[in-house]
């Protein structure tokens, strides 16, 4: 279950770094910021224009649902373990202290 864990570790950073760099590259929507929403775009909605949809939004909504696959199986996955489940079920003896010698 280790290999199965470190390969799920693996390709989640792998999507992660995907996804942030489609994200990057989309173009900007134009007019935006703030001023739509205090009125300063007066035709334009406060999201921007629903334009035509480009293999970077497609990938964008591909990785995502990925990334959100990944997380929650990594989740499942990684309550079966614990720090404390590989320490060992009885503690060592403890040993008295060194008795002083009787000078």
């Amino acid at each position: 279950m280790g290999i199965l864990f470190g390969l799920m570790i693996a390709f989640h950073i792998v999507v992660s770094l995907l996804l942030i760099v489609v994200i990057l590259l989309q173009p900007g929507r134009g007019g935006g910021g703030m001023g739509a929403v205090f009125g300063g775009g007066s035709s334009s909605s406060v999201f921007g224009g629903r334009g035509a949809t480009t293999i970077l939004s497609q990938a964008t909504g591909i990785l995502a649902a990925i990334f959100m696959v990944l997380s929650v199986a990594i989740a499942m996955t990684g309550t079966e373990r614990s720090v404390t489940s590989d320490t060992p079920d009885e503690a060592p003896p403890v040993s008295a202290p060194a008795q002083p010698s009787g000078e």
